[in-house]
């Protein structure tokens, strides 16, 4: 493990330098691809900015909510398709086909809807989480191995003792993989909304950077929600192998 980290850290300072020589050769607009170490006075600015820190709360407030409907919608859907043989066959493909269409396409229809304000955007991180964490439940759920069913009903399980000790335990891994899927891309339309049409933001906050020729803090806000959802991700990889340890064992039949 040290071995990769010390190569992602020597990646990682390469692209800098090559950053840095490329930005200060000539050979690209400054204007347009500022070196690091402008970037880096960016940040400070940045995150000294009052400004930071109130739409840093309304773009985690717009995706936490939308990604707790999407998601909460997602799984409740998938659960209920992979559980269903002929709800999955009948609604599965239709997962796959609006799934692939860019949400972003959707928006105007949210903003006649909800409006300009935060509403729209807890709508379009809602619509992208949805789909991914939809389709990795269903999958996972339709391949639960049919014997631990009916093992938990030979026990006098109940259906929601059938959900939650044997679906959610052999679901774990495919449902945190969906869940990880659906916070990127509920995060990505979120932030491509704001930059749309938006009164707070950091989308919006992005945009004024552009607007004003502010190209370092620009780089350097897109770098900060760069470095916090890759924090995110990093706690799913943490997280995912630590709850799928039970499939080496089967998930636990013990009903109460």
């Amino acid at each position: 493990m040290s071995r990769v980290v010390a190569v992602r850290v020597c990646g990682l300072v390469l692209l800098a330098l090559a950053w840095e020589a490329l930005g200060r050769s000539g050979l690209v607009l400054h204007d347009v691809f500022p070196p690091p170490s402008e970037v880096v006075g960016g940040m400070v600015s940045v995150l000294a900015s009052p400004q930071t820190v109130v739409n840093s709360a309304v773009t985690a407030g717009e995706i936490g909510a939308g990604f707790a409907i999407g998601s909460g919608a997602g799984l409740a859907a998938g659960i209920g398709l992979g559980a269903v043989p002929y709800a999955h066959r009948l609604l599965h493909p239709f997962l796959y086909y609006v799934g692939a269409i860019p949400k972003i396409i959707i928006y105007p229809i949210l903003l006649l809807l909800l409006g300009a304000g935060t509403g729209s955007k807890v709508g379009i991180a809602a619509l992208s989480a949805f789909f991914p964490v939809a389709i990795s439940t269903a999958v996972a759920a339709r391949q639960v191995r049919p014997a631990l069913i009916r093992a938990a009903h030979a026990l006098g399980a109940r259906p929601h003792q059938v959900l939650g000790h044997v679906y959610l335990p052999a679901m774990a891994g495919d449902i945190l993989s969906g869940l990880r899927v659906g916070l990127a891309v509920a995060l990505t339309g979120t932030l491509l909304a704001e930059t749309s049409v938006a009164q707070a933001g950091l989308g919006l906050q992005a945009i004024h950077y552009y607007a004003q020729l502010r190209v370092p803090e620009m780089y350097a806000l897109l770098l900060l929600v760069f470095a916090a959802a890759t924090l995110v991700n990093t706690g799913f990889s943490w997280l995912i192998p630590r709850l799928t340890r039970h499939r080496h064992g089967g998930p636990n039949l013990s009903i109460p």
